[in-house]
């Protein structure tokens, strides 16, 4: 009985676990107020990183700025005609821009160099492609 009762609580605590850990990796719908190009995101990166969700149309730009410069870095990523593909890889913060060839949704993973959680701003700005 004993044994029963161990391994049921073992069940308890894993599933909490394994559901505490989807939680924190599910992504965050960004959205723009109504007439407006840019939203400022702050955030935490936990110990996993965290995840958002951006849609854009083909010939936008989407302009990025991550601060802290050090300890976080940034990917940007979707799923378009020619399978899953990584538009932006980079191991610090700063400001980036990705030409965007597809309309659909676009991931943009923070996530902390090392294992200590880091407090972030992202500012998410669409813009066309042609305002170079």
């Amino acid at each position: 009985m004993k044994k029963l009762f161990s391994l049921s609580l073992m069940l308890a605590a894993f599933a909490f676990i394994s559901s505490a850990r989807i939680d924190a990796q599910t992504p965050k719908r960004i959205q723009f107020a109504k007439g407006k190009n840019s939203v400022v995101v702050k955030g935490t990166t936990g110990g996993y990183g965290i995840t958002y969700v951006l849609r854009a149309k083909s010939g936008q730009k989407l302009v990025l700025n991550l601060t802290p410069v050090s300890s976080v870095g940034i990917k940007v990523e979707t799923i378009g005609t020619y399978g899953k593909m990584v538009l932006l890889r980079e191991q610090s913060g700063g400001t980036y821009e990705v030409g965007l060839e597809e309309s659909g949704d676009y991931t943009i993973f923070v996530g902390s160099l090392g294992r200590n959680p880091v407090s972030f701003t992202l500012t998410v700005k669409i813009t066309k492609l042609t305002d170079i």
